[in-house]
């Protein structure tokens, strides 16, 4: 897809499709944003070039609307009020924040605390997401603040749509599932706006709607984690979503040593098995959620786990290994590139 930069205005690129049978002409309709700390692409085919330039208008501004919700960042944002008061007392949210930190609580459990928005303190004091300098804490120092890191001091009170904290000091940081929502939700805006074929991507969080022609599903490409304009390897999506947590978004390099922004909840640390892993589901928010995960875990905890429902997944590991799940590579025409 190609990447144009939109600062303000939302700015849309069509292209004219040839119609066949007397068919409507389509357009090939791209635009970008700069949203959630990321790049968010969008590409429709339409009839219609209007339609897509409001549709894409409407789904830019529902994830700046849940940035406004859910950004650590913003300090009106309701996860900062809670962030800044849960640890003095309740904190009354909205229902939609309060059910996706419910969710997250959930996914918490079902990863055995391996995923934990709760990481907040050990992400703030190392820097990453916070618009403050990055840094390799000492390691007292994280040691210290690992009590408060554990998704069960988070207090969810339904009745009052309120969020509590067992412990001042706590954090919440949703960087791993805020972002899959958002991308949900403005592919849920493009459909009521009646665009039916589009691939939605904010920087490796995708969702690819219907097709991109009458016989032919999108294209979706792999990032390698060791080189930004080269991709792993090529495959077909329709109406799912893939997602990707990789090592080379946000890090820093000490001493030759790589430190990034996922970390072990266990340890306060950078997560050392992977250098990427790629996610297929059917929604982006659940695709974000498994990819940090597994991320964490590795490719030998993946195939600890596998099961019917355990989603497929492609790894590369810390020794630039490619794992992948032979289903994928079978039902998405999953093809690997040079």
């Amino acid at each position: 897809m190609a990447n144009f930069l939109i600062a303000a205005a939302l700015l849309c690129f069509p292209i004219m499709l040839h119609a066949q049978n007397g068919a409507a002409r389509l357009f090939e309709v791209s635009a970008t944003k700069y949203l959630m700390g990321t790049q968010v692409d969008v590409l429709a085919q339409n009839e219609s070039i209007q339609r897509c330039k409001s549709a894409f208008y409407e789904a830019f501004r529902e994830i700046d609307r849940i940035e406004n919700l859910l950004s650590a960042q913003r300090e009106t944002s309701e996860l900062a009020r809670i962030n800044h008061r849960a640890g003095h007392g309740p904190v009354q949210v909205s229902w939609e924040t309060l059910a996706i930190i419910k969710r997250a609580v959930a996914y918490g459990k079902k990863f055995n605390g391996y995923f934990d928005i709760s990481i907040g303190p050990i992400s703030y004091l190392w820097g990453f997401g916070w618009e403050k300098k990055i840094v390799v804490p000492e390691g007292s120092r994280i040691a210290a603040l690992l009590p408060l890191v554990g998704y069960g001091k988070i207090i969810i009170n339904e009745r009052d749509t309120t969020i509590a904290f067992a412990r001042d000091g706590m954090k919440l940081d949703l960087g791993g599932i805020a972002k899959g929502y958002a991308v949900d939700r403005a592919a849920f805006i493009l459909r009521q706006q009646g665009i039916k074929n589009f691939l939605l991507n904010a920087d490796g969080d995708i969702y690819a709607a219907g097709q991109k022609s009458d016989n032919q599903k999108w294209h979706v490409g792999i990032q390698h984690p060791r080189g930004k304009q080269a991709l792993i390897a090529s495959f077909e999506l329709s109406d799912f979503a893939v997602a990707t947590s990789g090592d080379y978004e946000r890090f820093i390099e000490v001493a030759g040593k790589r430190y990034h922004h996922i970390f072990d909840p266990r340890t306060g640390y950078p997560a050392p098995l992977t250098q990427s892993v790629s996610v297929l589901a059917s929604t982006a928010e659940e695709a974000d959620a498994w990819a940090t995960y597994l991320f964490i875990i590795g490719f030998a905890g993946y195939q600890k786990i596998l099961s019917p429902q355990t989603p497929l997944a492609m790894f590369v590991d810390t020794n630039d290994k490619i794992h992948w799940n032979a289903v994928w590579e079978k039902n998405y025409l999953l093809k690997f590139l040079d």
